[in-house]
């Protein structure tokens, strides 16, 4: 066989070296085919599990070897809608409109969900649940996408709504666990959002933020063999991580080991000083050790942090108060239980909102929410619940006020300017009438 092929070989060199050069392409060719479907495999990927920065070089090649296939386009636009880039976003999805002449549903779904992270999220609500009755193929991304949407303004019950059809759709899902467990402990339903996050570690053992947000919530209800539990595992695993350690501190707080838990907590608020429950257990472990002017620091600390922060206002008022400096420490007492009323007041009124049976329409409750997450530093939420304020009352002074006001502290004169305008134009209308 051998001797004959090497016949073939010596009697036709010109036709051998033609096949072979053949043979060599066509292996490039299945070679380089493999590769590109092992890209768009990886990029679908890296979408879907939220990475969407991982997913642009394999984008890139699939749409130069496939420039006319309507699903890689529609990755590229949700990838870019990830990434909040829109315009990119409908430059992929018009070129959908011209292969296809005319939208797919999977190219009207697109278009929806860059509608609802650009913040319309209640126009387009009906019509995207109505993708998810007819058990669309994206149901899962469009329930993940609008609940997001609803959480980043914390609108908990459309949150929930979406989440609860998330889960119906993918209860195998660690994902929607985890977010419903969120917006239930902001519903002051803790004993359910524990139950969720313990689904969630049951179906991904890997989620760590949930891990420490379990133990956290053991401390919180002064339950420190609990919290070990989740610490423990997670204090082999990441011994340096800050978050760990700072919990571990705030656990030998509770346990009783104050030596450690100083020695702990410590090493960790020089990479956490903001971390608002870290600073308040120190203030409270030096208030305890008689070391009230430290307490104080740590709980300044910490309203530095959150204006808000009524655990912090109560531990300033004692650390005041043992130093004998009665006057500010009644001061800060009365601050502190104004905040808490207000905080009451604010979270009845995001309860009702979730409740369609109570739903929240006065300008004035809307302004309260705005103003104290600004208050917080939560400027994002803020600014939502002003503009929902002014939504129901376009001439509500407060909010032209305070938002006035916020841009003016952002060094944002144009937009301070037209509130101020506003305001003078409600003022005017306010005379004639």
């Amino acid at each position: 066989m051998f001797r004959s092929l090497g016949y073939v070989i010596w009697k036709r060199p010109k036709t051998t070296a033609l096949v072979l050069a053949l043979l060599v392409l066509i292996g490039a060719g299945v070679g380089l085919y493999v590769y590109v479907f092992q890209q768009w495999d990886a990029a679908r990927t890296a979408v879907k599990e939220g990475r969407p920065a991982e997913a642009r070089a394999g984008l890139v090649l699939c749409l130069s070897v496939w420039p006319y296939s309507v699903p890689v386009h529609i990755l590229a636009a949700r990838r870019a809608r990830m990434m909040g880039d829109f315009a990119g976003a409908e430059a992929q999805l018009q070129r959908c409109l011209r292969l296809q002449k005319g939208a797919s549903a999977d190219v009207q779904i697109e278009f929806l969900l860059m509608r609802v992270q650009r913040g319309e999220v209640d126009d387009v609500a009906e019509e995207l649940f109505q993708h998810v009755q007819n058990k669309s193929s994206e149901s899962t991304l469009i329930t993940e996408t609008m609940a997001r949407a609803y959480m980043d303004k914390l609108r908990y019950g459309p949150a929930l709504q979406c989440l609860d059809r998330w889960i119906e759709a993918s209860p195998e899902e660690a994902k929607p666990h985890h977010w419903r467990g969120w917006v239930l402990e902001r519903l002051d339903e803790t004993d359910a959002a524990i139950e969720d996050y313990r689904r969630a570690l049951e179906l991904d053992p890997g989620l760590i933020a949930v891990r420490l947000r379990m133990a956290e919530l053991m401390l919180e209800k002064a339950n420190p063999p609990d919290a070990l539990v989740y610490l423990e595992p997670l204090s082999k695993q990441f011994p340096d991580h800050p978050e760990v350690i700072a919990l571990l501190g705030r656990c030998r707080f509770l346990q009783g080991q104050t030596e450690e838990a100083g020695r702990l907590m410590e090493a960790a608020v020089k990479q956490r000083p903001e971390d608002g429950p870290l600073l308040n257990t120190l203030a409270k472990l030096n208030l305890g050790d008689g070391k009230a002017v430290e307490a104080e620091q740590w709980a300044r600390q910490a309203l530095k942090a959150d204006s808000t922060d009524a655990e912090a206002e109560n531990i300033l008022a004692a650390s005041l108060r043992s130093q004998g400096r009665l006057k500010e420490a009644d001061a800060a007492q009365e601050q502190h239980e104004k905040d808490m009323v207000l905080l009451r007041k604010v979270n009845r009124m995001l309860g009702e909102d979730a409740d369609p049976k109570h739903p929240t329409r006065n300008a004035s409750d809307f302004y309260e929410v705005g103003a104290i997450f600004l208050r917080g530093g939560q400027d994002r939420q803020a600014e939502y619940w002003l503009n929902r304020a002014l939504a129901l009352d376009p001439g509500h002074r407060p909010t032209l006020q305070a938002l006035a006001e916020y841009y003016e502290g952002k060094g944002d004169a144009g937009k301070a300017a037209a509130y101020r305008q506003r305001i003078a134009g409600a003022d005017g209308k306010a005379i004639v009438r």
